[in-house]
């Protein structure tokens, strides 16, 4: 696997939900205000084969729909998918620093935790589970033999879709590390230097999250995207 073309991170793909359309507009412009990455919205709607039935635990439009970037990212190079109650600090380009390219994605590993609340931000139920919100920040060597299996086929009908979440598709082995920094949990993590807030139990853009430990962060980012 040493002899990968792709030497930076070509595109950051951002997951879209509706409900929380004014985070992705924060989120996107803190990318764009560090960084020269291509940004891309992924919604399911814009992915023609997809057709995985919302019958099973999904919370939003992106559960599934994330692991999807290697196939959308002609299983060529490096991509990152990020959900949307994301807020960057810094240039998102910069985790190829932390990438062994033998490796078939690298995730901040946070340790086990229980989440604050039963019931998400959205009103959606909450689910405890292992890995949990590994999954929200993935940087993808989409070039990895292990990767070939994401192909529409296999998205849209493996099941329990939870196996997604928990990498199942991959050995333990091939799962690499970024800092807990890129993946600062709001709530959890009290860091010096946070690169990246992951504002997970709830984000101003609602108002019953505009308290938060990282919350006048995002209030100034929006403040500055509106007043352009």
């Amino acid at each position: 696997m040493s002899n990968l073309n792709s030497t930076s991170i070509s595109q950051i793909y951002i997951g879209y939900e509706a409900r929380e359309h004014e985070a992705f507009r924060v989120c996107a412009h803190s990318i764009e205000s560090f960084s020269d990455i291509e940004t891309q919205v992924l919604k399911s709607q814009n992915i023609p084969e997809y057709n995985r039935n919302w019958g099973e635990p999904q919370s939003t439009d992106f559960t599934f729909t994330r692991f999807w970037v290697p196939y959308l990212s002609k299983f060529k190079g490096y991509s990152i998918f990020v959900d949307c109650d994301f807020l960057f600090l810094d240039d998102p380009k910069k985790l190829i620093e932390y990438i062994n390219p033998d490796l078939a994605v690298s995730v901040a590993q946070h340790p086990a935790y229980n989440p604050h609340t039963d019931i998400k931000m959205d009103g959606v139920a909450q689910h405890r589970s292992f890995r949990k919100n590994w999954a929200s920040l993935i940087v993808f060597n989409n070039e990895h033999p292990s990767n070939k299996i994401l192909t529409p086929d296999y998205l849209n009908n493996h099941k329990p879709g939870i196996d997604f979440h928990h990498f199942k598709w991959l050995k333990d082995e091939e799962i690499g590390s970024v800092p807990l920094e890129w993946n600062c949990l709001d709530g959890y993590y009290n860091l010096d230097e946070p690169k990246a807030i992951h504002y997970t139990d709830g984000g101003p853009w609602f108002k019953e999250y505009q308290n938060t430990q990282y919350s006048s962060l995002w209030t100034l980012t929006k403040l500055g995207l509106d007043s352009e």
